[in-house]
């Protein structure tokens, strides 16, 4: 298995990476990418987000893709992402791969405030085969928080919150408010780290 990620680290180009400063922002505007395997509801958090952000004068574009690096054609037309969203369902292996392999094809930068791990299913559902302990080390090791959240039909209500936080996070991140990107994900990983020692998940 280690063989296996390492061969794939090495298949990324420095073309590939993907770059949050390589195009110029657009004033009240904002793109989010949601990376994610198929299953994990990046359809239905997209529309939840774009929901909540009607009434914020924010034009938001939500784009999804299944895996990294993006495609190289229409890199020219393509906007500038200024967040990313890593979806693990803690009841599908793949998902966690998939987002092992495409946190490798992002640039640091990100890591500073601009991206973050959404885990879904983390309330100890039986069919569970990834443990929150491997989300936590990836977490740790691209120093990034991770929001445990709801997403699927018939949670709509935890969507919605779960949308309206990662709102505020991209409107940070798209320089809306007058904080650093850093600082709020600092802030909100102490957060999640104090919640953990009482045995609460953040939603």
């Amino acid at each position: 298995m280690a063989a296996e990620e390492e061969r794939e680290m090495s298949e990324v180009l420095p073309e590939e990476i993907l770059k949050p400063f390589h195009k110029m922002p657009v004033r009240n505007a904002a793109t989010v990418l949601l990376v994610g395997s198929y299953g994990t509801g990046k359809q239905q958090l997209a529309k939840a987000m774009v929901d909540v952000c009607t009434d914020t004068g924010l034009k938001l574009q939500v784009r999804t893709t299944t895996s990294l690096p993006l495609p190289e054609e229409n890199t020219d037309t393509r906007p500038r992402i200024d967040y990313i969203v890593f979806i693990i369902d803690l009841t599908n292996r793949l998902s966690f791969s998939t987002v092992q392999s495409a946190v490798q094809c992002v640039d640091v930068e990100y890591f500073l405030g601009r991206a973050c791990f959404v885990v879904t299913n983390a309330k100890g559902t039986s069919d569970q085969c990834v443990e929150m302990e491997e989300v936590s080390r990836l977490a740790d090791m691209y120093n990034t928080m991770y929001i445990c959240g709801a997403i699927k039909e018939g949670d709509s209500d935890e969507r919605m919150t779960l949308a309206n936080r990662l709102l505020r996070l991209v409107e940070v991140s798209a320089g809306r408010k007058n904080v650093s990107p850093l600082l709020v994900d600092l802030t909100c990983r102490q957060l999640s780290f104090q919640e953990e020692q009482t045995e609460f998940y953040t939603v």
